[in-house]
């Protein structure tokens, strides 16, 4: 899908699941992640310089394998000017404390013009193998989104809130999925929900909402499976990431760009 660009349409790119090491160096997996990251940036970069920087650039979480300062600060050098603004979420392998630190990246609500783009943190109550749920603090703030002066809502976050017919990923999604829905079912302007967690594209549609699932800078896993399986087919396992338009209608734009 090629995006229809219109002049007061608001551009983003979204990246996510890097899972960098503080030895940039370092393989995992059978892959070299910073390399893989460094392609990704690249493209952007390519496609910044042709059609301009996007408006916001969204980094959905396992920025880094372990959390650590050298890795966060890389991540903002090598983004510099791919967009007019950068915003992250932690991902369960993150050090939400540290990236706290960061605190030009620490806003939760992003207006611009007829949207809001809400960043919420799943990283909450970890169950240690890769679940994470919102905090009730967070929920709440979320229930009261309809009250922003805009007419439509982006979600950001790095769990699935929901299940994906995939057994060992659905263990590990958003834990309080349920409460989530209770939430976002009550609000009126929500228009999609965009996360990663599952390294893999995925496009559903829950009560007319738009979910997105945008596949990882780094390795790739195979959907439906019953256990951690590597994505080895040539394409579904190269580098990847998301551009999106949103639209003055409301209307959302979703492309994935995989990268050699």
């Amino acid at each position: 899908m090629t995006l229809e660009r219109l002049s007061e349409s608001i551009r983003l790119v979204q990246f996510t699941d890097c899972h960098l090491h503080a030895d940039a160096a370092q393989a995992y997996k059978g892959y070299y992640p910073e390399r893989r990251f460094d392609s990704v940036i690249a493209d952007i970069r390519q496609r910044s310089a042709n059609s301009g920087a996007y408006d916001h650039l969204i980094m959905s979480g396992d920025l880094a394998q372990f959390g650590a300062s050298s890795v966060y600060q890389r991540i903002l050098d090598k983004t510099v000017g791919l967009a007019r603004n950068r915003h992250w979420v932690p991902g369960n392998h993150d050090d939400k404390g540290l990236m706290s630190q960061f605190s030009d990246m620490a806003a939760k609500v992003v207006v611009q013009g007829d949207w809001a783009i809400v960043l919420l943190d799943s990283t909450n109550d970890p169950d240690g193998v890769g679940s994470g749920a919102i905090s009730d603090a967070d929920l709440h703030l979320l229930a009261q989104a309809d009250q922003l002066s805009v007419s439509y809502i982006l979600l950001v976050l790095h769990h699935p809130p929901i299940s994906v017919n995939s057994i060992w990923q659905d263990k590990i999604k958003l834990s309080n999925s349920y409460a989530f829905w209770q939430v976002v079912n009550s609000l009126t302007k929500v228009q999609a929900i965009s996360f990663g967690h599952l390294h893999q594209e995925l496009h559903l549609v829950r009560d007319n909402i738009d979910l997105f699932c945008t596949p990882a800078t780094t390795y790739q896993y195979k959907a439906a499976q019953k256990e951690v399986t590597i994505e080895d087919e040539q394409e579904l396992a190269k580098a990847a990431y998301r551009l999106f338009e949103l639209y003055p209608n409301g209307a959302v734009g979703a492309e994935i760009v995989r990268v050699s």
